[in-house]
């Protein structure tokens, strides 16, 4: 199974913040993100998925 952890960049920082574990779905709505994790939990995000990395089961969404 591919879960992922998603972080959010906020203000163009590098900076990078936990946002939500487990992530089994990944949708774009607008401008925003929409993450789901595996207990049903969902984020909603308005910015742009920047990184998304299998092999480090990481995803990295950019806040405008």
């Amino acid at each position: 199974m591919c879960d992922l952890k998603a972080y959010v960049r906020k203000n163009g920082s590098e900076r990078e913040e936990l946002l939500l574990e487990s992530v089994n779905q990944v949708r774009s709505e607008g401008d925003e993100v929409i993450l789901r994790n595996l207990f049903g939990e969902e984020v909603r995000v308005r910015g742009l998925v920047r990184e998304v990395s299998l092999v480090k089961s990481r995803l990295v969404v950019e806040q405008v």
